[in-house]
């Protein structure tokens, strides 16, 4: 079986990302766009970009507001999938392959919450 002999770490570093894009770092941006503001501690003068970008976010609708937090979510996690694939590609240990085919394709079930780590996975 494909994957079989996997370090723990393999698994541990799978659930780690999923963890990161539902919890941590991969929801700040769409925190914060759901809130409204990007960051309530800036001005024009101290950083024009997101200033603006608070202007952006203070004109969209919640609705408008929801679709692009989905987008920074699904960016993120794009992301981490596409890295996955570059260290499977570039056989860097222990992701040069998966259980269930390459390492992303792990960490989308696993994002997912439709796949469970296999009985003798680590």
């Amino acid at each position: 079986m494909k994957g079989e002999h996997k370090p723990r770490a393999y698994r541990d570093i799978i659930d780690e990302l999923v963890a990161v894009c539902r919890e941590g770092q991969g929801q700040i941006g769409p925190t914060r766009t759901r809130a409204g503001v990007w960051n309530p501690h800036i001005d024009v003068s101290s950083d024009p970009h997101q200033h603006a970008i608070n202007l952006l976010h203070a004109r969209l609708s919640w609705a408008d507001r929801e679709i692009v937090a989905q987008m920074l979510a699904e960016a993120f996690e794009g992301g981490v999938f596409e890295t996955l694939k570059l260290l499977e590609s570039h056989g860097i240990a222990p992701f040069e392959d998966g259980y269930e085919g390459g390492p992303f394709q792990d960490f989308v079930g696993r994002l997912a919450g439709t796949w469970d780590w296999p009985e003798d996975a680590g």
